[in-house]
């Protein structure tokens, strides 16, 4: 919706420029269709927001902010105690408790573990939130190793290889690829991260069960869409990777999915769920990451926020990046 508008605003400065009319209607949206609202939500609890105005004034940059540092942005802004949760002597215990409550009575359950999630802004913190929580699972592992090689398309891939063995390669990771060992249990919740069959609904972010681990293929049943509780069956696919980090494209063949008790802010968008938790030991660190996550929730009293901040910030205090500058055209119109 932001491209959408800061695009319409774009397009009536320049019919200002060329002098011709707009072909954009500017429209404003006022509720926020996620959020179900409740007693709690419609309370006013901090600043004279309720929830929903609360969620729209994080996203916006109208909460009041402030700098713990000299020559820092004025971006921290304080967080209500009603979501805070402590992070004790173990911050990912305490959040997966938090948000998977019950959970050794329910980790079979799929409509349980569909409506809620551990959202976090990095990677390296959700690896150890999904290894967290695959331990609490009561099975027995079962280990996919990938099989690994660099594409033969230069004429210098042979010198590559000897520069770069494969037991070398079986150490890269890479955002949005599954790694080299990659360790599940049944019963475990997995996320597809490759479009497989869409008319079959496995696509990239779909949400599975895992019902039997076998040695070549995976079974499960998905979870929540138009294809919830479908039976499906997943095999390895070969993966080109191509980083600029790298002077090779690798090619990775192994299951494409990751587990996702936890998963990063950017890839929870379009998730709507009962239960969100947000484990923040580093803070966000782009532009409007705080606001998407905030707004993966239905209601107020699904929210918990667990903050890890520095001795020398407060810990209901966390950053929330928003370039106002992008509003502005769309804020005077």
């Amino acid at each position: 919706m932001t491209h959408r508008l800061a695009f319409e605003a774009v397009d009536r400065s320049f019919c200002d420029i060329m002098n011709v009319p707009s072909s954009f209607k500017l429209l404003k949206l006022s509720r926020n269709m996620r959020i179900t609202y409740s007693v709690a939500d419609e309370a006013r609890f901090m600043h004279g927001y309720t929830f929903p105005e609360w969620v729209l004034a994080l996203g916006d940059g109208k909460l009041k902010t402030t700098s713990f540092k000299p020559d820092t942005p004025s971006d921290w802004v304080q967080i209500p105690q009603i979501f805070l949760v402590d992070h004790g002597t173990h911050p990912i215990g305490s959040i997966t408790e938090g948000i998977y409550d019950m959970f050794l009575h329910n980790y079979r359950q799929p409509q349980y573990l569909a409506t809620r999630a551990i959202i976090t802004p990095k990677n390296t913190t959700v690896t150890e939130i999904n290894s967290y929580m695959l331990q609490q699972v009561p099975d027995i592992t079962k280990t996919y190793y990938s099989s690994d090689s660099l594409q033969q398309s230069t004429e210098t891939s042979a010198s590559l290889e000897d520069c770069y063995p494969t037991e070398f390669l079986k150490t890269l990771t890479f955002n949005g690829v599954p790694d080299h060992e990659l360790i599940l249990k049944n019963h475990t919740q997995i996320m597809l991260l490759r479009n497989l069959s869409p008319g079959l609904g496995l696509c990239n972010g779909t949400w599975i069960m895992i019902t039997s681990l076998g040695d070549n293929v995976i079974q499960g049943t998905i979870m929540g869409g138009s294809n919830d509780s479908d039976d499906v069956i997943i095999t390895r696919i070969v993966l080109n990777i191509e980083n600029s980090r790298w002077p090779f494209i690798l090619k990775r063949r192994q299951f494409p999915v990751r587990l996702c008790y936890g998963m990063t802010i950017n890839k929870s968008q379009g998730q709507t769920l009962d239960k969100v938790g947000i484990y923040l030991p580093d803070p966000v660190f782009s532009h409007g990451q705080l606001y998407v996550g905030v707004s993966r929730v239905r209601s107020a009293n699904g929210l918990r926020i667990l903050i890890d901040n520095p001795a020398d910030i407060p810990g209901d205090y966390t950053r929330n990046i928003v370039f106002r500058e992008a509003f502005t055209d769309i804020l005077q119109a």
